[in-house]
């Protein structure tokens, strides 16, 4: 990906993280790195057992990007 004359690896990267709460059907994760925290779905958590907190998870995340934004794309980045 091209913005604003800088390339930018836009793709998948692996992040892990610990629950640290679990409540009203949602859970709080505290990614590693002092990265921050994400607030998701209960049902967005795939696993076989009941989750609790100190389990350890492991998710991809890329870039957000703003949907109307009009920076510099490459054909491949359309999406």
């Amino acid at each position: 990906m091209l913005i604003h004359g800088i390339k930018v690896n836009n793709a998948a990267v692996p992040y892990t993280g610990t629950i640290k709460e679990i409540k009203d059907g949602q859970f709080v994760v505290q990614i590693t790195s002092r990265m921050g925290i994400l607030k998701l779905p209960s049902r967005s958590l795939i696993c076989e057992h009941e989750p609790k907190v100190g389990d350890k998870v492991k998710f991809l995340m890329s870039f957000v990007e703003l949907a109307d934004d009009t920076y510099e794309k490459e054909v491949t980045d359309q999406l």
